[in-house]
């Protein structure tokens, strides 16, 4: 015991006052699309076809980014011949729908090949803001600021596992926000599903989905739980993303997303942070400050001093 008392006692508290403050490298693909010159290397060289280039007309050329398929493995950024594809260092990637993960550049082919951007879209999809006060209005009157999760492996390599786990650690330390994970989805408000489905899990997570009281809420962990990964979707042995099998409420991409992209997605579902869409721009919306519950603080040390037998 006082071996583990003195231990503390060096170490201080670890747990970070603010968890998405730091700015990790190796997030996100991120495309320069002004010096774009859609040459299709980077869609050529993506294992998930997260990357796609499109002709709809002959003289015109779509280039699309989905981040719900992307599983950072900067493929595109080596393979890229005019340097125009990055690695960003935004990790808290966070939406409602899996169209508003997705971005697509247009151009301009004039008459010797050569392509010209000419705007660029981020798909939100229909109803942002609709999507995001329905959500609120489905937890936010009967949960509150607590929140009771039941974590679902669908068909997952556990490495989205490892980061869930990391973040109920002393550094991330989820459990000041009021979220607790439980063992039964009949105690959950929301279930946290990872992997492609295979088909084995089908049924189990019908089920699981079915046993959670309402108003329950659905967050798709990973690029496997977002859509099928590198696994992809309807193959023999996968049914693929999570919202193949039930609703999904918030997607966390990511190949495995980091412990602050967790914990972000599960704010973001509480109604705590705002989606963010673009790892590359700001948030939607400026986010409201988020206060730990309770707040962290320093609490006094209770010493124990062994005394010398009396006589």
């Amino acid at each position: 015991m006082f071996r583990i008392l003195s231990k503390s006692l060096k170490t201080g508290v670890v747990t970070k006052a603010d968890p998405f403050k730091a700015r990790p490298p190796l997030g996100f693909p991120v495309i320069d699309f002004a010096r774009c010159t859609a040459c299709e290397e980077c869609a050529r060289a993506c294992p998930t076809g997260a990357i796609q280039l499109a002709a709809p007309a002959a003289d015109r050329r779509q280039l699309s980014l989905s981040y719900a398929s992307c599983i950072q493995c900067r493929e595109c950024v080596d393979a890229c011949p005019e340097q125009v594809v990055a690695s960003g260092r935004d990790v808290e990637v966070a939406a409602y729908t899996r169209e508003q993960l997705t971005q697509t550049a247009s151009f301009d082919v004039d008459g010797i090949g050569r392509a010209r951007f000419t705007h660029m879209e981020v798909q939100p999809g229909p109803g942002l803001g609709e999507s995001a006060a329905r959500l609120r209005d489905r937890i936010h009157g009967l949960l509150g600021r607590s929140l009771h999760v039941r974590e679902v492996d669908a068909g997952s390599c556990n490495g989205c596992e490892l980061e869930i786990t990391a973040t109920a650690n002393p550094v991330f330390d989820l459990e000041r926000f009021g979220i607790h994970f439980v063992a039964s989805p009949r105690h959950a408000d929301l279930l946290l599903v990872t992997g492609p489905v295979t088909r084995n899990m089908e049924i189990a997570l019908r089920r699981t989905y079915e046993a959670a009281p309402e108003p329950r809420v659905v967050v798709a962990v990973g690029a496997c739980g977002c859509s099928g990964g590198i696994f992809g979707e309807g193959t023999y042995a996968s049914i693929g993303g999570v919202d193949r099998v039930v609703p999904v409420d918030v997607y966390v991409p990511g190949c495995p997303p980091r412990p602050q992209a967790i914990l972000n997605g599960l704010l973001v579902a509480m109604g705590v942070r705002q989606a963010r869409l673009n790892p590359k721009g700001p948030a939607t919306s400026p986010e409201p400050a988020i206060t730990p519950r309770p707040a962290l603080r320093r609490l006094p040390v209770l010493v124990l001093v062994r005394g010398g037998d009396e006589g």
